[in-house]
């Protein structure tokens, strides 16, 4: 299945390309804990299980020796769990999936790089292939990477925590066999802000998996209390209702 894009998603990809090239969209921002913590634990929670990761980037985060000390791998491989890679910006990881369903979907820092005009078309075919589980996380933050020679941000599309819970709700009232969980990066009507906070809705998640997630950021904070310094998680920030 290819999707029917306007003539502007294709002009943003060949821009894209270009800082892509530059050494633009690291991948790692699977790695953040607070993302970790919700999509490690679907990945738990439906193991063995597979997902499409659409907008991997280099995909960074699945390198075996990482300087973080983790990968994306070692969670695949302790869940016995596969995944299919796709960035229309990377190679080898360009060649649009063949996948006619997955059970999960992750797609982290990607919609705000879409025009608005082709988001529906990505939504749709994200839920439309998607049997299970998805993670979607959209950062609203305005200043990004400037494209090539031009003062404009590559978030193409700003949006409040409100309004992508708006865009999404549909989507988890049509598809109620998805556990949805969706991030952003500022919970306020703002986009001056440095990127690193998160929030969290859901829909249709089953209650075990919600304290999954819950206790999983629990255990994090606990053990680790320096990382809300870097990347914060607060409890108003979480729609675990």
């Amino acid at each position: 299945m290819q999707l029917s894009f306007t003539e502007a998603h294709d002009i943003y990809i060949d821009r894209n390309k270009e800082i892509a090239a530059l050494g633009a969209f690291s991948g790692k921002a699977l790695l953040e804990w607070h993302k970790q913590a919700c999509w490690n634990s679907m990945v738990e929670y439906y193991s063995p299980t597979h997902w499409l990761d659409y907008g991997c980037g280099p995909a960074s985060s699945y390198n075996e020796n990482n300087p973080e000390g983790h990968s994306t791998l070692d969670i695949a491989r302790r869940t016995k769990s596969t995944f299919t890679l796709y960035d229309p910006c990377h190679s080898p990881h360009d060649v649009f999936p063949t996948l006619s369903t997955t059970p999960g979907v992750i797609c982290v820092d990607v919609l705000e790089h879409i025009p608005e005009s082709d988001i529906p078309a990505v939504l749709n075919y994200l839920f439309s292939v998607c049997t299970t589980w998805m993670f979607l996380f959209a950062s609203n933050k305005r200043n990004a990477r400037l494209f090539v020679d031009s003062h404009e941000s590559t978030h193409c599309t700003l949006k409040t925590r409100q309004e992508w819970v708006d865009m999404i709700k549909p989507y988890a009232e049509k598809y109620p066999h998805i556990a949805l969980v969706l991030g952003t990066d500022d919970a306020y009507d703002t986009f001056d802000h440095d990127g690193k906070g998160f929030t969290y809705n859901h829909w249709n998640m089953p209650a075990a998996l919600v304290e999954k997630i819950k206790q999983k950021r629990k255990d994090q904070i606990k053990n680790h209390p320096e990382i809300l310094a870097v990347y914060p998680w607060n409890d108003d920030k979480a729609d675990f209702n």
